[in-house]
C-alpha cells in the first residue's frame, strides 16, 4: 500500500500522519531555502515529546506544559488526538443506546435530537486543544447518519492551539481535482464528509481558568456559546486543573450556564478523585446523571494500524497512546420537556443503537437501560 492509495479504510491516525508529515516537510523545505542552520523539525519534536508529553499529561490543559510551543503541540496531537476522538464517538454512541427506547422511539437525549432534527446542532469544548473531541461529536453523528450542521467552539487557555486545529480541519477538507479527473479515495470521502457537518469551521476562545477577567463573563462571545451549546464537552479538564477552589468555581460556572436540555459529556483518568468531584459539583448545580462508566478501557479498533504511526514513532521517540482507562459520565440540565417520540429512525441509526445495546449489556448483564414510564 502506497501513501498514494491511503489507507484499506477511513483511519484518523493516517490523517494525523499525513498533517505532521506536511508540516516536516514545509519546515524543511523552508530552512532549506533560507539556507538556515536550524535544526530539523522532527529534532525538535523528539526533545518537546520526551520532555513534557508523557502519558500522564492527556489534557492540553495541564498548565505545566508549554503548549505554546508548536513542537510540544504536535507530539502532544501525535501521542492524544486520535484516541480522544474515538473516545469521545463511543461514549456519545453508547450514552445514546443506553438513553433510547426503539420499541417507543423514545430517548432521553430529546432535546439534542430536536436540535440535529431542525438541522443546527451546538457543541462546545471546554480545554478542547486541537479539537479531537469536537471531531468525536462529528463522528457519532456520521455514525448514525445524522445530518445536521455543527456550530462548534473550543475554549482553551493556549490560543497557539487555533493554528494547530485549523491545520488539522482543513487537511480534512481534501476536494477532487477534476482537471486531473481524480476521485476521493474511500479515506479522504469520509473525512470531507465529516468536515462538511462544520458550519463556517470551529470558532476559538481563548479561556483563562484561573483568572475570572479572561473565563465566562457575561455576555462575553464563549458565555454565550456555551449557553447556547446542545452538547458540552469535558475532556481530560479535572484531572488537568487539579482540586484547588478556584478551579471549582470555574466548573460549577459551566454548569450554571448550561441550557435546559443540554447534555455534559465528561471523560477523564480514573484517579486523584475526579469523578468524585465532578459527580457532586453535577449534584449541587441540579444536572441528572444519564448515563455513567466508573471505569472502562478503551482500545483503538484495528483499523486504525500502528504501522501507520511507524515512521512517527521514530521521530518522536515514543509510541502514540493506542489504549487508556477512563471514566465516562453523560450528564443533562433537566428540561420541561417529556421523553418526546422521534419523529422518524433510519435503519442506519436504529442499528447501531442496537449494535450499541447488545454490547453493553454483553459486557455487563446488569447494565440498566433506559424505559419510558
Amino acid at each position: 500500500m502506497s501513501d498514494m492509495e491511503g489507507p484499506e479504510r477511513p483511519a484518523i491516525t493516517y490523517l494525523v500522519k499525513d498533517v505532521l508529515d506536511s508540516l516536516f516537510i514545509e519546515h524543511k523545505v523552508k530552512i532549506n531555502k533560507e539556507g538556515s542552520s536550524e535544526d530539523p523539525l522532527e529534532k525538535k519534536c523528539l526533545e518537546a515529546c520526551k520532555k513534557y508529553n508523557n502519558s500522564k499529561f492527556v489534557s492540553p490543559l495541564v498548565f505545566k506544559v508549554p503548549f505554546e510551543d508548536k513542537c510540544v503541540r504536535m507530539s502532544h496531537v501525535y501521542l492524544h488526538f486520535c484516541k480522544t476522538a474515538y473516545l469521545v464517538n463511543s461514549v456519545l454512541s453508547d450514552a445514546y443506546a443506553a438513553c433510547t427506547d426503539l420499541r417507543s422511539r423514545t430517548t432521553v437525549f430529546n432535546e439534542v435530537m430536536k436540535a440535529v432534527d431542525y438541522g443546527r446542532l451546538n457543541v462546545f469544548s471546554l480545554g478542547g486543544g486541537p479539537g479531537a473531541d469536537i471531531l468525536g461529536v462529528l463522528m457519532w453523528l456520521h455514525r448514525h447518519g445524522l445530518s445536521p450542521k455543527v456550530n462548534a467552539s473550543v475554549g482553551d487557555k493556549c490560543f497557539q492551539w487555533e493554528l494547530t486545529m485549523d491545520t488539522i480541519f482543513k487537511a480534512m477538507n481534501k476536494k477532487k481535482d477534476t482537471e486531473k479527473n481524480d476521485k476521493l479515495n474511500s479515506h479522504q470521502n469520509y473525512l470531507s464528509k465529516l468536515h462538511k457537518y462544520l458550519d463556517g469551521g470551529i470558532n476559538y476562545y481563548r479561556t483563562d481558568l484561573i483568572k475570572s477577567a479572561y473565563f465566562f463573563q457575561s455576555y462575553s462571545v464563549e458565555s454565550t456559546a456555551l449557553a447556547q451549546a446542545d452538547i458540552i464537552l469535558l475532556p481530560f479538564v479535572m484531572s488537568a486543573i487539579g482540586e484547588r477552589k478556584e478551579y471549582s468555581t470555574t466548573i460549577q460556572t459551566v454548569l450554571e450556564t448550561m441550557k435546559p436540555g443540554a447534555i455534559l459529556v465528561y471523560i477523564d483518568l480514573i484517579k486523584n478523585g475526579c469523578t468524585e468531584n465532578m459527580n457532586e459539583l453535577s449534584y449541587w448545580c441540579g444536572l441528572r446523571r444519564i448515563y455513567f462508566m466508573k471505569e472502562m478501557t478503551f482500545n483503538l479498533p484495528k483499523y486504525e494500524k500502528k504501522e501507520y504511526y511507524e515512521k512517527l514513532s521514530k521521530d518522536f521517540g515514543a509510541e502514540a497512546a493506542r489504549s487508556i482507562k477512563v471514566s465516562a459520565i453523560v450528564f443533562k440540565k433537566p428540561s420541561g420537556f417529556e421523553f418526546d417520540r422521534r419523529a422518524r429512525i433510519s435503519e442506519r441509526e436504529r442499528n447501531n443503537i442496537q449494535q450499541a445495546q447488545m454490547r453493553l449489556k454483553k459486557q455487563n448483564p446488569s447494565f440498566r437501560f433506559f424505559t419510558p414510564a
